[in-house]
């Protein structure tokens, strides 16, 4: 390859052919959110998942932290998916409970005969009684449920078998010790990896980690790393548009570095499509499909948060009172043009801050529209509230927020 390319490779997506090289030439290292995705699919698609790692087993290694995450997460992991299904079929009964209502007050106030009524709701029940007996069909489709997982786990039993003497060691006590240091300096200064989890209540330390032994790993083989991973937030993933292209920057040259050794990230679905290419192995379009949705499941995980109700309280006190300064500020602005003498230039600034002051009172009226969107929506847990914030804004302040909260408890 072009050491042009090379040097910046974190600008780039890699072509079919680079990648089907790199499944041959690189360390392929295994995140836990593609081992965990196993559980999220169905038993054909999780079969033709293995059998595609299966043609990498030369080059497969999995980090000792991303193991160790798998085991402490793999039972949640079945758990929710089973919870999806029932809850797609509550929130079914749910939508025809309400549409159901809705048509009975229809049909009081047309004052429509008990025949007429029947001939409204009789369509939509069915369509209702057949959209949810289809779901249970899928669901029955999908062969795990906690008992096995506990006792029988095909997953666990399947990936034993694959990784037999590819994991790695964990850290000596010193160097994780350090390790540890060295992910809560990097959450400080939000260098990569790792400075996305720094609000986690619990393991806020794991990117980090496994990059630390993914490094030392990389140094002792003399190989470059091809990372599988389903984690695209930008604390590993350089974006442009919102779309994903390579590795961050600072990832690519520690791994320089550190082993001397190129470092590509592509998430799981990608890796299946080259396997399905390069190797005899099939991997249908369904199963391509279940990949992409169970990585789009990781994504929304993502965006759903465990916050106290202080800090959420604290925070929509704080939008309320800069939405009122800004206001105010905006007002005065506004009077004073109006009352500025025929002065272009002092209007043109005046015209800037009326402006500037507008977009911040527009953005955070969005961000307490969607915080209170998100509170009453929000489920609890003990004093905490779990809610789901897509705005990236929002999302961000409030983490960090909690982050501060979290270093300011310890450190009392």
């Amino acid at each position: 390859m072009s050491s042009f390319l090379e040097s910046f490779s974190s600008h780039w997506r890699m072509k079919k052919d680079e990648l089907s090289r790199a499944l041959k030439e690189c360390l392929v290292v295994i995140d836990s959110s593609v081992l965990l995705d196993l559980y999220r699919v169905t038993p054909t698609a999780r079969d033709e998942m293995i059998k595609s790692l299966l043609t990498v087993e030369e080059n497969l290694w999995v980090p000792h932290q991303v193991a160790l995450e798998f085991h402490r997460n793999r039972i949640e992991a079945a758990r929710d998916q089973l919870a999806f299904y029932d809850e797609t079929c509550k929130s079914l009964e749910t939508a025809q409970n309400q549409a159901l209502q809705r048509l009975n007050e229809f049909a009081k106030r047309s004052a429509l005969d008990d025949k007429e009524k029947s001939k409204l709701k009789e369509p939509l029940e069915n369509a209702f009684r057949v959209a949810i007996e289809r779901v249970k069909t899928h669901q029955g489709v999908f062969d795990l449920t906690i008992s096995k997982v506990l006792n029988d786990d095909p997953v666990l039993k399947a990936l034993a078998k694959l990784f037999d003497g590819k994991v790695g060691m964990p850290l000596p006590k010193e160097a994780y010790v350090k390790a540890q240091a060295e992910a809560a300096r990097r959450r400080d200064d939000r260098i990569p990896p790792g400075y996305k989890d720094r609000a986690k209540r619990t393991n806020p330390d794991g990117d980090y980690l496994w990059w630390e032994q993914t490094l030392i790993k990389a140094a002792e083989v003399g190989k470059s790393v091809l990372i599988v991973s389903n984690d695209e937030k930008e604390d590993w993933i350089n974006k442009r548009l919102d779309f994903p292209l390579g590795p961050r920057e600072e990832l690519v040259e520690e791994m320089r570095q550190r082993a001397d050794a190129s470092l590509r990230i592509v998430n799981f679905a990608t890796f299946l499509e080259a396997v399905r290419l390069g190797a005899a192995v099939s991997v249908s379009r369904e199963t391509l499909s279940q990949a992409n949705i169970a990585r789009r499941q990781g994504e929304e995980q993502a965006n759903i948060l465990r916050l106290s109700s202080a800090i959420v309280d604290e925070y929509e006190a704080f939008l309320l009172r800069v939405i009122e300064r800004r206001e105010n500020e905006l007002r005065g602005k506004i009077a004073e043009r109006a009352e500025s003498p025929d002065d272009s230039e002092a209007k043109e600034v005046l015209d800037n801050r009326i402006s500037s002051n507008q977009y911040a009172i527009d953005m955070y009226r969005i961000q307490l529209y969607k915080l209170r969107e998100a509170v009453e929506g929000a489920a609890r847990l003990g004093g905490d509230l779990i809610l789901h914030v897509e705005n990236k804004a929002l999302r961000r302040s409030l983490l960090d927020r909690s982050y501060k909260a979290r270093k300011e408890g310890s450190a009392s």
